[in-house]
């Protein structure tokens, strides 16, 4: 009898989470949203809950009410595993979105694969993702790093550079970005020369030894992928010792965002050309004034950061995507999700049917000191499409 009760109580709970399912399309949310990662994880959690209210609003997806399940990566591979694993199998979300760092991206996209749910990667950027790990059910809409790679050798060949010293984080990222941006020195800057290659622990706070080799190498530009903290310690430690007056520092990692200009004010170097998705002042599309407007009333700030844009983006592919198949089945969404178009406030974007990669390019320029402005603005700004010519 006590065997037939335990049965018949959790036959009953299936039944109830699928009564609630069924009224409901549930995500599952996976960003840094405590701790130190908090800085990027919160933004992006505005822009998360700004598309959804927008499409609640609106009547959801195929009528019915989005959820949002979100747990927090600590910007931890293992973390994130976990978390996307609970998603699916305790609370029974329909979809996966978000992710930061790309060792991130890579753990909860193989949870994806194994439990057959749909994976849309907002944020992380190694090649690997789209490549040699895609499966049928991860999609990326962030750009990644072949494309940064490339445009990355497209100024050096325009500010004219011969020796270069790259420096990365010594992880997935940073690995790829280095190869794509030696793919991009060929084709663009074939005259270059790379004389120094260095790697750096995620999480290092100590750059001097990096920063005296870097000055000993004779190069005249640095290609890099430091991003967040990484950069601001790396440039804090190196202005004092002229590093940024004898070089040109060519960035991704979204550096150019207003997340670390405005953070860092005057201690922002000189010299540095980098990138973001997105800048509050920079009006790329039409839509973009209304969507900044309202992204700036939820936090409380005109000056707001980039990451949102991102996180909003993701949301509404997946919108898109189950009102085309309507189902939020995982294949069904999955095949919608390949050649699907969408307007988004920084312009349109289509996920490639093949690698299942969005064609997002950044806005990349120098950044530089504005009259009456306390922090550095990108300015030209240059859009440069994730087009790569071989």
């Amino acid at each position: 009898m006590r065997r037939s009760l335990l049965v018949a109580t959790a036959a009953a709970a299936v039944l109830t989470a699928g009564a609630v399912q069924a009224d409901e399309i549930r995500i599952g949310v996976l960003y840094p949203i405590a701790g130190t990662g908090a800085v990027y994880g919160e933004p992006a959690m505005h822009g998360h809950n700004m598309a959804v209210d927008e499409l609640n609003a609106a009547g959801g997806i195929l009528g019915k009410k989005i959820v949002s399940f979100a747990r927090d990566t600590k910007l931890k591979p293992a973390a994130a595993s976990a978390a996307a694993k609970e998603l699916i199998t305790k609370d029974g979300v329909n979809v996966l979105v978000g992710g930061l760092s790309s060792a991130v991206g890579l753990a909860i996209s193989e949870v994806a694969r194994q439990e057959g749910v749909v994976y849309v990667a907002t944020i992380p950027k190694t090649i690997k993702l789209t490549t040699e790990k895609r499966h049928d059910h991860v999609f990326r809409t962030a750009s990644h790093t072949d494309f940064e790679g490339d445009a990355m050798g497209q100024i050096v060949a325009k500010l004219g550079l011969k020796k270069i010293c790259d420096i990365q984080l010594d992880y997935a990222y940073g690995h790829d970005l280095a190869a794509g941006i030696e793919k991009g020195l060929k084709r663009h800057a074939p005259g270059a020369e790379k004389v120094l290659d260095l790697r750096v622990k995620l999480g290092a706070t100590d750059y001097n030894a990096f920063i005296s080799q870097i000055m000993g190498a004779g190069c005249d530009g640095v290609t890099s992928g430091l991003w967040g903290s990484h950069f601001v310690n790396f440039a804090q430690q190196g202005s004092p010792f002229g590093l940024f007056n004898q070089i040109k520092y060519i960035s991704g990692g979204e550096i150019a965002s207003h997340e670390i200009a405005g953070k860092m004010k005057g201690d922002y170097p000189d010299n540095v050309w980098s990138n973001t998705y997105e800048l509050w002042y920079h009006h790329h599309d039409p839509s973009h004034v209304a969507f900044q407007e309202a992204l700036a009333e939820r936090s409380g700030t005109k000056e707001t950061a980039m990451w949102p844009v991102l996180a909003y983006i993701g949301v509404k592919f997946i919108a898109a995507a189950a009102e085309k198949a309507g189902s939020m089945d995982a294949d069904a969404l999955a095949a919608a999700l390949k050649g699907m178009s969408i307007d988004t406030p920084v312009g349109p974007r289509t996920i490639d049917p093949e690698t299942h990669q969005a064609d997002t390019g950044q806005f990349w320029g120098p950044m530089v000191k504005k009259e009456g402005v306390d922090y550095r603005v990108m300015d030209p700004v240059t859009f440069i499409p994730a087009v790569i010519e071989e």
